[in-house]
C-alpha cells in the first residue's frame, strides 16, 4: 500500500500516515470531501509531506472532474509501486507538477472563456447570463427581467443556461416571450428538451402545440 512506505526523507508520523492512507481509501470510494478533511490533517501535522499535497490537488480536482481524479489516482499508484524508496521522492515531486500543470490550464482556460464571454456581451451591448443570474439572486426574476427588456440583450455561452432561462420565462408569466426566442431559432436545432418547454408553455396560454414545419414537410 501506498501509505504503508515510509519516505526516507520526510518525517514518519504515525498519525499523519493514517491520515494519508485513509484519506487515498475515501478518494477510492469517492467520498472526496472526506478525502480533502483527512488530507488537511495530514498536512496540519506537517505541512511539507508531499504526499499529503498530492491527495489535497486530486480531492480538489474530483469536486469537478471526478473521472480525472480517478485517473490521477491510478495514475500515482502505478508510479509509487514501481518505485524504488530512493526513487519516491522523484516520482512524487513529478506527480505534483502533473497535477498543478492541470490545475493551472484549468484556470487558464476559466479566463479565456470568461474573457470571451464579456468581450461578447460588451460587442452585443448585451449582460451575459451568468451576470444576469447574479442580478436574480438579489432580485426577483421578474423584476430584473422587466428592468433589462427593452434596453439589453442576454448572452448566452451554454445551451443549458438557454434552456433554464426559457423556463425562469414559463415560471413568471412571461411564456409569449419564451415562445419568441424559440420561433427565432432554426428549426433544426430543437431537441426533446426545447419541444417540452414549447408544451409548458402553450399549455400555460392554453393554446395547441403547432407541428414545427420540418415534421409538416414529412407527412
Amino acid at each position: 500500500m501506498i501509505a504503508e512506505k515510509i519516505p526516507s526523507c520526510q518525517s514518519y508520523n504515525p498519525k499523519k500516515r493514517s491520515y494519508i492512507k485513509k484519506g487515498f481509501e475515501a478518494l477510492s470510494s469517492r467520498k472526496y470531501t472526506l478525502a480533502m478533511k483527512l488530507f488537511c490533517q495530514a498536512l496540519d501535522l506537517d505541512s511539507m509531506d508531499l504526499e499529503a499535497k498530492i491527495g489535497v490537488l486530486i480531492a480538489d480536482i474530483a469536486s469537478d472532474f471526478p473521472k480525472k481524479a480517478e485517473v490521477f489516482t491510478e495514475l500515482y499508484h502505478i508510479l509509487i509501486s514501481h518505485s524504488t524508496r530512493k526513487e519516491k521522492l522523484n516520482v512524487q515531486k513529478q506527480m505534483l507538477d502533473i497535477l498543478r500543470s492541470f490545475d493551472e490550464n484549468l484556470n487558464q482556460i476559466s479566463q479565456i472563456v470568461e474573457k470571451e464571454e464579456n468581450l461578447e456581451s460588451e460587442r452585443f451591448n448585451g449582460i451575459a447570463y451568468k451576470d444576469f443570474h447574479k442580478m436574480c439572486e438579489e432580485k426577483s426574476f421578474k423584476e430584473v427581467f422587466e428592468n433589462l427588456i427593452f434596453s439589453t440583450k442576454i448572452i448566452f455561452t451554454a445551451r443549458d443556461d438557454f434552456y433554464q432561462f426559457l423556463k425562469d420565462l414559463i415560471a413568471n408569466g412571461f411564456e409569449h416571450i419564451a415562445l419568441s426566442y424559440i420561433e427565432d431559432m432554426p428549426q433544426i436545432s430543437y431537441d426533446q428538451s426545447i419541444l417540452s418547454i414549447m408544451q409548458d408553455a402553450h399549455n400555460k396560454q392554453k393554446t395547441p402545440l403547432k407541428p414545427s414545419k420540418h415534421k409538416r414537410n414529412k407527412q
